[in-house]
C-alpha cells in the first residue's frame, strides 16, 4: 500500500466517528434540552370574592301574647294585630356557613283584651329588634339553596295609647323596655343574577314582656312572640 493509501486510511479514522455521531442527531431532536422554554406559561387568574353582603327584608308577622293582666284584672280574651316588619342587615359568608347582624322594626299594631265584668283594654305596641344570626346552607339544588339558622340579641318593646273601659282610664304617654330576644329560622334562597340573591323564609321570634299604662293600673303583656313569613334580598360585595 502506498503513501496515498495510508493517508486515506488516516483521514477515515479521524472523520468517520464524528460523521457517525452527527448522523445519530439527524432526526432533528437536539441532543441536549434547550436552555429556555419556547413559550411562557399562561398565568392563572382567580376571581376574589370577599364573602361580605348587605341584606334587606320585608315580613308579615303572626303575633301572639301568652297572657295579659293588670293589678285588678286578668284578660282571658286577648288579641293582637299582625304587623308588617321591615329589616336591614349586613353579613359574611364562607362556603356553607353565614353570619350576619340584622335590625328589624315592627310597625305599631293594636292589642285588645276583655276581662270579667265587661272590662276591656286596648294599647298600641311597637317593637325594634337587633339580632346576631348564624346560618348553615345545605348545598344548591337546581339553583335553590335551603338553610336553617338561629339568632340572639335584644328586643325593644314600646306601648302607647293605653285605653280602658268602662273606667275610661286613658294615657297618651308611652312605656318601653329592652328584653332578651331570640329567633329560629329556615328558608330557601336562589340567585336571579350576578351578586343578587333572593331569600324566602320563615322566622319564629321571642320578644319578651311589656308593661305600660297609667301608674297603679299598668297593663302587662306576657311573652310576646311572632311567626313571620319573610322575603328579602342579599347583595354580595366583591
Amino acid at each position: 500500500m502506498g503513501r496515498f493509501g495510508l493517508l486515506m486510511i488516516g483521514v477515515a479514522v479521524v472523520v468517520l466517528p464524528g460523521a457517525t455521531a452527527r448522523a445519530a442527531d439527524m432526526p432533528g431532536y437536539p441532543a441536549l434540552p434547550l436552555p429556555f422554554p419556547s413559550s411562557e406559561p399562561v398565568p392563572q387568574i382567580q376571581e376574589f370574592i370577599s364573602g361580605w353582603y348587605m341584606r334587606g327584608d320585608l315580613a308579615y308577622r303572626f303575633e301572639q301574647v301568652q297572657g295579659a293582666s293588670d293589678p285588678t284584672t286578668v284578660y282571658s280574651d286577648e288579641s293582637i294585630h299582625n304587623p308588617l316588619v321591615l329589616g336591614v342587615g349586613a353579613g359574611w359568608k364562607y362556603e356553607w356557613f353565614r353570619l350576619d347582624v340584622t335590625a328589624d322594626y315592627g310597625w305599631a299594631h293594636k292589642f285588645s283584651g276583655t276581662g270579667s265584668g265587661g272590662t276591656s283594654v286596648t294599647a298600641d305596641i311597637e317593637d325594634f329588634t337587633v339580632l346576631g344570626n348564624a346560618y348553615v346552607d345545605f348545598g344548591t339544588w337546581y339553583g335553590f339553596t335551603p338553610y336553617i339558622g338561629g339568632g340572639i340579641g335584644g328586643a325593644y318593646l314600646k306601648m302607647s295609647d293605653y285605653q280602658m273601659t268602662p273606667a275610661a282610664s286613658t294615657t297618651t304617654g308611652t312605656s318601653s323596655q329592652w328584653n332578651f330576644a331570640w329567633a329560629a329560622m329556615a328558608g330557601v334562597s336562589f340567585s336571579p343574577g350576578y351578586n343578587w340573591i333572593i331569600d324566602i323564609g320563615y322566622r319564629h321570634i321571642e320578644l319578651g314582656d311589656i308593661t305600660g299604662g297609667p301608674i297603679g293600673n299598668q297593663l302587662t303583656l306576657d311573652n310576646v312572640t311572632g311567626d313571620e313569613i319573610r322575603i328579602g334580598f342579599r347583595y354580595v360585595l366583591d
